[in-house]
C-alpha cells in the first residue's frame, strides 16, 4: 500500500467510528508511512470530534 492508500483506509476506519482499528493500522503502517506518520497519529489525538474539527478546518466550513 501506499501512502495515499493507507490514509484513505484511516478516514475509512475512521469514519466508521472504528478508532481503536485506525489506531492498530497506523502502527502497522508505521514504516509505511515515514513522514506521515506523526500527522495520522495527530488526526486521531482528538478523537473523532477533533477529527471532524479539522476537516471543517480545512474545507472552512
Amino acid at each position: 500500500m501506499n501512502k495515499d492508500e493507507i490514509i484513505e483506509k484511516i478516514k475509512g476506519l475512521v469514519g466508521d467510528g472504528k478508532m481503536d482499528d485506525a489506531k492498530q493500522f497506523i502502527e502497522d503502517h508505521k514504516d509505511d508511512l515515514g513522514d506521515y506518520y506523526d500527522k495520522a497519529k495527530d488526526m486521531l489525538g482528538g478523537g473523532a470530534d477533533g477529527i471532524v474539527d479539522k476537516i471543517k478546518g480545512i474545507f472552512g466550513k
